[in-house]
């Protein structure tokens, strides 16, 4: 299986040497990485998704989260096993459920998998590109598993290791802090005129989302 690392990169660069070392050096897997130098967080994964079409799966990094050891060894292992994944990953932030088997493997189920994740070839067939109305920063993560679960596909963490934030931007005042907290404020109007969408047009996007947001815009206009 060939694999694809996205490393997002637009801001605070302070760890992502390290970052580096520690992906390169604990993958336990080969994988060729991307790094992405671009605001938004779903139009950066989408042009890594895209320079990445001959990737059997692709990975997003954040350039201020730590892996385990072997954990694309481990990721690898899980979505060949678990052929419905829509995506996997190691449990970072927010919450995490139960155990739950799928296919042979006892795996953390939950509604969306937060962090670096793994995405298979077959799951980006299925719902597409990420929603890049959410940008720069939003519910973006929401959004595509929201698509995913509509398709059939589930979401979990991968059971017993965990990856660790590093970074942090909950100090108040600072512009990247503003920027996530603007982004949040919109975010539910987005997420209700999405999920309308989905209902009646379809789960699908393409790379090329312009004509998806005049259609949006037109919709508000008209509302």
């Amino acid at each position: 299986m060939k694999v694809t690392a996205i490393l997002l990169d637009y801001q605070r660069h302070d760890f992502t040497d390290r970052v580096i070392q520690n992906v390169t050096e604990r993958a336990g897997y080969p994988f060729e990485i991307i790094r992405i130098d671009r605001k938004g967080i779903s139009a950066a994964i989408n042009q890594g998704i895209y320079e990445a079409q001959d990737a059997d799966a692709v990975v997003t990094l954040a350039n201020d989260i730590l892996m385990p050891e072997q954990w694309l060894a481990q990721m690898v292992h899980h979505i060949e096993r678990i052929l419905y994944t829509g995506t996997c990953a190691f449990h970072t932030v927010e919450s995490i459920g139960g155990l739950t088997n799928h296919g042979g493997l006892d795996v953390h189920e939950w509604p969306v998998a937060f962090g670096n994740i793994i995405i298979p070839r077959a799951t980006i067939e299925k719902v597409g590109y990420f929603n890049e109305d959410f940008d720069p920063y939003g519910t973006q993560d929401h959004d595509y598993a929201t698509r995913c679960t509509m398709a059939g596909l589930i979401h979990y963490y991968i059971q017993g290791d965990r990856a660790e934030h590093i970074g942090h931007d909950v100090g108040n005042g600072t512009e990247y802090r503003k920027m996530k907290d603007d982004s949040l404020v919109l975010a539910g109007a987005k997420t209700a005129y999405w999920k309308e969408y989905y209902t009646r047009e379809g789960f699908y996007l393409p790379y090329d989302q312009e004509a998806l947001l005049i259609e949006k815009q037109q919709y508000y206009g008209e509302k």
